[in-house]
């Protein structure tokens, strides 16, 4: 594992890592890949449906509700967690790390992926003319099919020795620029300020369209009871 894990993700760690939990359950690396998907998503993904996403198709198998709680508490932390790096500019993956060292970015890529295809469309309406959103879509994507698809049905590029070279490095750059889009999509959406409606003086003519003067008409109608 790629850096030291704090005591909440080791604990995270240990339990996915059980021998109980089913094979399609997802481990810590394609847990962290798979939330930071959720997180960049241009659109909001409620936990309801992506939490049984970790599981696998036999679900968790918690000792009680107690560990239930702590287990889905430690999720959602470190989802939050994922959120506060991002916004700091200071992302990192968690990686697996081979015996020879080897950074294991593959598993982290899966987990990505797996959030992306939860809202495929929602990609689409990232800025078509922006190159650095486009190139970061590119790059994980192409990263996406080097770590999940048999060589025979990947077309080989020229740059995909560079890529998966520099993949562990590459993978939080690109993520950032995609978690950037988002919150200025969300910005552009928000509804604007209020601003309070212009106050209507005594002769001005009334709103109510009468045509008379403000004071003789809806300044002193009493509300109907």
């Amino acid at each position: 594992m790629s850096g030291k894990l704090s005591k909440k993700l080791q604990k995270l760690d240990d339990f996915l890592s059980r021998l109980e939990l089913d094979d399609e359950a997802m481990l810590l690396s394609e847990l962290d890949g798979f939330l930071a998907g959720i997180v960049v998503c241009p659109d909001l993904i409620m936990p309801g449906e992506w939490t049984p996403m970790i599981w696998g198709e036999s679900g968790p198998v918690f000792e009680d509700e107690r560990q239930a709680k702590d287990i889905l508490d430690l999720i959602m932390g470190h989802y939050n967690d994922i959120i506060r790096a991002l916004d700091r500019g200071a992302y990192g993956p968690i990686y697996d790390i081979d015996v020879d060292d080897t950074v294991l970015w593959e598993l982290w890529m899966d987990g990505f992926l797996q959030a992306m295809r939860l809202r495929p469309d929602a990609w689409l309406e990232l800025d078509q003319e922006d190159e650095e959103i486009q190139r970061a879509l590119f790059v994980l994507g192409r990263l996406g099919e080097l770590a999940t698809l048999p060589t025979q049905e990947c077309d080989p590029l020229e740059i995909d020795g560079a890529l998966e070279e520099s993949a562990p490095d590459l993978i939080p750059i690109h993520v950032e620029i995609l978690h950037r889009a988002r919150v200025a999509k969300a910005s552009a959406n928000a509804p604007g300020p209020y601003t309070p409606a212009a106050k209507i003086g005594r002769n001005d003519s009334c709103p109510c369209g009468s045509g008379k003067k403000f004071k003789k008409c809806c300044l002193n109608r009493k509300p109907s009871p």
